[in-house]
């Protein structure tokens, strides 16, 4: 049995495809919210409510039992007894990376740092299931192994597994052997890890952009090739972005000592990174008037900017 001939076929198969694209639409804009938000979960809607909180905040990966008498671990600094041959090497690893890699490379990829953060910040509470997802963007050139994938390993053992969507490397044109297979091999059996790499030397903005291309997650993070995250270090940022959706965030950043790779912390009140007249970047302290307006140490600091008049 036919059901139509030749002249109205075209515009039965019109009338299948609008009622297709509208029946999806309406499919999609009535449970967007609801399927999206329990395969990303992997958890039936039902039983959002009554998911543990420790269960939400767990990594993607645990980081291994604490050794205290490895070296570097709870931010120690390194201070090796070294042969003059060793010396020589270390001087190498220096001139090479302008870090001390022959210092890192003995330290342990998952090594832990000490908590220095505001004792308020543990009173915070987060709607892990209702924060947005995120991909993690680190673009490197040439950078040493160790620090690179210290960097990875501490995205992967201190961001909950339920927000962190990826984490995307993308190589801008690196030349050096360790950056090639073994890292293709080494990240293959890491979970949520993507490896792109640039076509010719892009530049770190375009790097990023690069990585920002595949990204699938609901919001965009950057990171350097040669940081270390702590524990709690995410939710702030997405919380953040979920109350303001138009915000760029910024954590406080510490400091990594780039010679003994201690972590020397950021004591006291977080400051606000900008630019003097010579356009030299800088840290300034908090403005009087934004330290009013704060309620609680944990609140939000609001970026600043000045300028001159005529």
């Amino acid at each position: 049995m036919a059901i139509c001939g030749r002249r109205s076929r075209p515009k039965f198969i019109l009338y299948i495809l609008g009622a297709f694209v509208l029946g999806y639409l309406l499919f999609h804009r009535n449970t967007r919210s609801d399927v999206g938000l329990a395969s990303r979960r992997e958890l039936p809607v039902d039983q959002h409510k009554n998911v543990d909180e420790e269960f939400l905040k767990k990594p993607v990966y645990e980081k291994p039992p604490l050794d205290v008498h490895a070296l570097g671990e709870m931010g120690r600094a390194v201070k090796l007894d070294l042969t003059e041959e060793e010396k020589r090497e270390e001087e190498e690893s220096i001139k090479k990376h302008q870090i001390n890699t022959y210092v890192s490379d003995r330290i342990s990829l998952h090594r832990r740092l000490p908590e220095r953060w505001n004792p308020l910040c543990r009173n915070l509470k987060y709607d892990y299931l209702n924060l947005p997802t995120t991909s993690v963007v680190i673009a490197f050139y040439n950078e040493a192994w160790s620090t690179l994938l210290r960097t990875v390993h501490s995205v992967l053992e201190t961001s909950p597994d339920v927000l962190l969507t990826e984490v995307i490397l993308v190589d801008d044109y690196s030349d050096r052997d360790h950056l090639k297979e073994p890292l293709e091999n080494y990240i293959a059996d890491l979970k949520k890890v993507r490896l792109i790499r640039a076509r010719k030397r892009e530049g770190l903005v375009r790097a990023r952009l690069l990585g920002a291309s595949i990204a699938t997650g609901e919001v965009l993070t950057y990171l350097d090739c040669h940081c270390e995250c702590h524990e709690g270090w995410l939710e702030p940022l997405l919380q953040r972005i979920k109350d303001e959706p138009s915000a760029v965030v910024c954590p406080v950043i510490d400091v990594i000592d780039w010679n003994t790779f201690q972590y020397l912390g950021n004591p006291g009140e977080p400051q606000i990174g900008g630019f003097d007249w010579r356009l030299v970047f800088t840290w300034h302290t908090v403005p009087e008037h934004e330290q009013k307006r704060r309620s609680s140490a944990t609140d939000v600091i609001r970026s600043v900017l000045s300028g001159c008049t005529k």
